[in-house]
């Protein structure tokens, strides 16, 4: 990610938890503007502000309101879940992996 974007990020959203965080930290230089979905205790525990589900909710709705955009690298319906879970695995996409129901 660092050679994608050497200057840092203005913000992250994490929805992997673990080393995702990490490199959030690394890129974002306002941990006021990393969101995690998934990895709240640990969020807290770095010092990285904490909200509650629903507001994490509505918050990240104002963000999206206000032009935020997730790169999306492939879509899969259920039924080809164990597709997207091989796309996954490795780690090392860029964007997002969307399963639709």
């Amino acid at each position: 990610m660092r050679a994608a974007a050497p200057g840092g990020v203005d913000a992250a959203l994490d929805g992997a938890g673990g080393a995702a965080l990490d490199i959030s930290l690394d890129l974002v230089a306002d941990r006021r503007r990393i969101l995690t979905l998934v990895d709240h205790g640990r969020a807290a525990d770095l010092g990285i502000r904490v909200t509650p589900p629903l507001r994490s909710a509505a918050r990240l709705a104002e963000l999206v309101g206000a032009g935020l955009r997730i790169h999306v690298r492939a879509t899969y319906p259920l039924s080809e879940a164990a597709d997207a879970h091989r796309d996954v695995e490795p780690g090392h996409g860029r964007g997002k992996v969307v399963i639709t129901v």
